[in-house]
């Protein structure tokens, strides 16, 4: 196994190279995702591994993490949640059809691994069988605006990916460079996150527009400090750019005109890397904390498979992203009935 820094991604990043997948053991697997708590971005280029397997793996580093059937389950609080699945698959009430549609699309899109596939394959009768089929993605953060969020993701690329990319924009180094003053402004700031369509992709479906909101966005308005910790321990900005609406404190001029100080400091070479896919088997983990993600390229017949995730088991102590007490207790509430919801439900 060989790792090297990513050039060109300030202090953070790197790639792996000649992981045997066939003979890794778990102590060695367990090493690469402490490593991806420090280093942020972490890509292992050519793995030859079964996809299929893809959700084993990453429930050795923690479980997967996702809020949108919580999000609908509170909607129907007498029906239980695998009830509310099985009527939405049959477009049966008293589940919404918005609810509906959104269920069937959750489920259209999920491989059968437990990843959810992200393509613009089609089925037999013409529908999409992933996320995000055409164009491409501007910066933003999974569960951008979920007290909760999946503090990882990772995607594996199957087919095509070659002449596509996946971008990365941290705001760590950034935080750390600029001046005491404005850091310490920073560390107070509360921003306020509010869903705004196409802010992801201007022509995304209606309907995946709603599965993404379920979980990235679960509260009408949400309020999340704009500097966390990332699991490894890393200060930077949560500044999910897909759900930034305001500044607490501030009217809506000077809240934008804070995000346009951001956009324009943040968006330099300094701090973004976009990885242009060398194999259709590179499988790449990133911070979802302090980091932003995005695509760039062609997507015909491209294929790729992701998971949102913790780091549970990586960890020497339990990760909670929030450095004040008001926001870290409520964390904490939050990921418990999360993690209660899930073990009663689905055994997970």
């Amino acid at each position: 196994m060989k790792i090297t820094p990513i050039n060109g991604f300030g202090s953070y990043g790197v790639f792996v190279d000649d992981v045997d997948f066939e003979n890794i053991t778990e102590e060695e697997w367990i090493e690469l995702g402490k490593l991806n708590t420090k280093t942020l971005v972490t890509i292992i280029r050519n793995a030859k591994f079964d996809p299929t397997k893809m959700s084993e793996f990453m429930d050795k580093w923690g479980p997967k993490r996702y809020s949108g059937l919580l999000t609908i389950s509170k909607f129907y609080p007498d029906v239980p949640i695998k009830r509310i699945i099985e009527l939405g698959l049959r477009n049966k009430e008293p589940i919404s059809q918005e609810h509906c549609t959104v269920i069937q699309e959750r489920f259209k899109t999920r491989s059968p691994g437990g990843s959810q596939r992200v393509t613009d394959q089609k089925d037999k009768n013409g529908g999409t069988t992933g996320m995000f089929p055409d164009g491409e993605l501007y910066w933003h953060s999974n569960e951008a605006a979920n007290l909760i969020f999946a503090p990882g993701v990772c995607l594996y690329g199957q087919e095509n990916m070659k002449g596509s990319s996946t971008g990365f924009l941290q705001t760590a180094d950034y935080y750390e460079d600029i001046s005491e003053s404005f850091r310490s402004e920073l560390d107070n700031m509360v921003v306020i996150h509010k869903w705004q369509d196409g802010k992801i992709h201007e022509s995304i479906h209606q309907t995946q527009e709603k599965l993404m909101q379920l979980s990235m966005n679960p509260d009408e308005v949400a309020r999340i400090p704009m500097v966390i910790q990332s699991p490894g321990g890393i200060k930077g900005l949560h500044y999910s750019i897909n759900t930034v609406w305001g500044i607490e404190g501030m009217n809506k001029a000077e809240s934008d005109k804070l995000f346009e100080r951001l956009n324009k400091e943040l968006m330099t070479e300094k701090y973004v890397y976009d990885y242009w896919y060398e194999n259709d088997n590179d499988w790449l983990f990133f911070d979802n904390s302090i980091t932003n993600h995005r695509r760039l390229g062609q997507v015909k017949n491209r294929l790729a498979y992701r998971i949102q995730h913790g780091y549970d088991h990586v960890q020497v102590d339990n990760y909670n992203p929030y450095l004040q007490e008001e926001f870290a207790t409520e964390y904490n509430v939050r990921l418990n009935e999360l993690q209660n919801f899930m073990v009663s439900n689905f055994n997970v």
